[in-house]
């Protein structure tokens, strides 16, 4: 049985649901501890733990796990990890608990554990808080506090597994569009989580790490289907929820769905959300009503959704040059230094490095020589020598198996871009860092996977990139012009418009996201496209050193970005003045705009285009008087 089979009780379940309190107790204290039962103390060595009811003999008594040495117990299975704790979950018999172990406090954190105490503590006090206000969230069943010294846990947290409880982003990524029974399934899910967050806003309970993965639904395999807070360590409590944290909540909640839902989704959601907040006014502890109608609320969120979005873009884009999870430092000797990629939080389709997870050691290795990647005997082959670089084909050795790469050395011209790198970034280091910025914003490219660059007392020596090898790519140029001439028109037409789509829609975020691109031709964008495998056309922005980040990309950068790219495809005599009219009004649509006004941009692209022509025309001439004719 599925998620989509709660749809068969859809319509009652949503009918039911419109008591405005919930009479039911929090769902760990069903089953196996219905009573719940009192907090009782107990000291253990230098531990002193927490109990409920009569979960402290099945903990601590005989044949108890050993909770300081989890990772040597066959009944125990790591399910996340960070710099701050570990999840175990730990199966007791009939039951499953989930374990979350604190690790010492550094920074800020000390403070707030001298200050609140610990993590353990505060989660556990935030359950009672939610439970006597009916507020749906993991019960605690143990908690415990050690010293707070040694590289081993502080304080450790037990909570009452839930065994047909999965995340929201799990269940909301597992529904199939394609069917029909997926519409009601979803409205189920956002009326059920509006509900949640709208009754704990009016019980002075906020979630101040409110995503997806910190919602759990319950109970859909038994047709009713709960959604119920995890992870309360982030909680404020105990105080009115005012206008200002509504919105920034709200918010912090979009940031997941708003490139996993439509925009009919997200609205959905608002109007639930909106509809029990009303309905638990009177009811709530710190029930007051909200200081926005729903026209404003909308664009208000919209634009706290923004700001969270760039400052957690900011965030992951400084990952890229620090040790952690996903990237590491390394420091090579002889003056060099570099980056590397060890795995990504979201792998992309298309993309083959994506779903592999690297390790320091290994990168360490393999650039303990960074130039031997572009030298005859490492690599295939070369795809372009010039003076200001080499590219060349290479391939990552990763035991049985390997993965293609591409490799880039840049070397300076002369002097004068030797004193510039003084003062900035390599041309490798900044393509590096574009790139990753552009993939945090969901803008594909060619995924880098490592960056090394060589200085002597600040002046630049030498710097290489290594990005992976996008099977299936060609770039729009040979796509147009060679890889479609031998289909039949009809396929043709469908892959022109398949393409311009996909185009479209980057153009659109490309320029929403902050970035400015100063040479967009068809040369520049790859297109992967296997005609075998009958997939869309995946759309990718190659040769990132013509790409900058601004705060708000002005309209001039906009129209002389399609200039560009409607000049470079003049040759292509596929390419009609039907589809470029089609392009140009998927590039203007917007929310609320389908139908936009485009003929005074198309004039404006045209003027433009035909001076790009002439001035094109004019160097060519310049370069024929002066060199003359091959």
């Amino acid at each position: 049985m599925t998620l989509a089979n709660v749809t068969t009780s859809t319509e009652a379940a949503l009918d039911d649901s419109s008591e405005p309190a919930d009479r039911s107790p929090a769902p760990a204290a069903r089953g196996a501890d219905d009573g719940r039962g009192a907090w009782g103390q107990r000291t253990i060595g230098a531990w002193k733990w927490h109990t409920r009811g009569d979960w402290g003999r099945r903990i601590l008594e005989n044949g108890a796990p050993d909770w300081l040495g989890l990772p040597g117990e066959t009944s125990a299975w790591l399910v996340k990890a960070n710099d701050g704790r570990q999840v175990w979950r730990v199966q007791l018999d009939d039951d499953t608990v989930f374990a979350k172990l604190y690790l010492p406090p550094r920074g800020w954190a000390r403070l707030r554990r001298w200050l609140l105490g610990s993590d353990s503590a505060r989660e556990r006090r935030v359950a009672e808080y939610a439970h006597r206000h009916r507020i749906w969230t993991v019960q605690p069943v143990a908690s415990a506090d050690g010293p707070a010294i040694g590289s081993g846990p502080v304080s450790i947290l037990i909570t009452h597994g839930l065994p047909d409880a999965e995340p929201l982003n799990e269940a909301w990524a597992r529904l199939n569009p394609a069917d029909p029974r997926t519409r009601a399934t979803k409205n189920l899910i956002s009326d059920r989580v509006a509900r949640l967050v709208a009754h704990a806003h009016q019980n002075g309970f906020e979630h101040t790490d409110l995503h997806a993965g910190n919602i759990l639904l319950d109970g859909c395999r038994r047709g009713e289907c709960r959604a119920l807070f995890v992870d309360l360590h982030n909680i404020r409590c105990g105080r009115p929820v005012s206008d200002r944290s509504v919105i920034r909540n709200l918010a912090q909640f979009h940031q997941w769905f708003r490139y996993r839902a439509p925009l009919t989704d997200r609205l959905r959601f608002l109007d639930r959300y909106l509809h029990w907040r009303d309905a638990f006014e009177a009811t709530g502890a710190y029930g007051r009503r909200l200081g926005f109608s729903s026209s404003e609320l909308r664009p208000a969120i919209e634009r706290a959704a923004e700001a969270h979005a760039s400052a957690l873009y900011a965030q992951r884009d400084r990952r890229a040059s620090r040790s952690g999870r996903y990237f590491t430092a390394l420091r090579l000797g002889r003056g060099w230094r570099a980056f590397a990629f060890l795995k990504a939080k979201y792998p992309v389709s298309g993309s083959n490095a994506s779903w592999m997870t690297f390790g320091p050691g290994q990168w360490r290795q393999w650039l303990n020589r960074p130039l031997q990647w572009i030298r005859a005997e490492q690599a295939q082959y070369s795809i372009k020598k010039s003076a200001s670089g080499t590219v060349c084909r290479s391939r990552l050795p990763l035991g049985d198996e390997s993965l293609d790469v591409v490799c880039k050395r840049s070397t300076p011209r002369h002097l004068g871009k030797r004193i510039k790198n003084m003062f900035r970034r390599s041309r490798a280091m900044r393509t590096w860092y574009l790139a990753n910025a552009m993939l945090n914003r969901r803008i594909p490219t060619a995924r880098p996977l490592a960056v090394a660059e060589r200085r002597r007392c600040g002046v630049l020596l030498d710097s290489i990139i290594i990005t992976e090898h996008i099977e299936h790519a060609h770039d729009l140029d040979t796509l147009l012009t060679v890889q479609t001439r031998n289909l039949d028109p009809t396929r043709q037409f469908l892959v022109k418009r398949q393409v311009a789509e996909e185009l479209a829609g980057l153009v659109r975020a490309f320029h929403a996201r902050g970035f400015v691109h100063r040479d967009m031709k068809a040369p520049n964008i790859m297109v992967q496209w296997n005609p075998a495998a009958g997939a869309r056309p995946r759309i990718l922005l190659v040769d990132v050193d013509g790409i900058r980040q601004c705060r708000r990309p002005r309209r001039r950068d906009w129209l002389r970005a399609l200039m560009r790219l409607n000049v470079s495809v003049d040759h292509c005599r596929r390419v009609t003045r039907t589809d470029r009219l089609r392009f140009l009004k998927s590039c203007l649509i917007r929310p609320g705009h389908p139908e936009p006004e485009w003929k005074s941009v198309w004039r404006q692209l045209a003027h433009l285009s035909d001076r790009k022509r002439a001035r094109k025309t004019r160097q060519f001439e310049r370069m024929m008087a002066k060199y003359g004719r091959m």
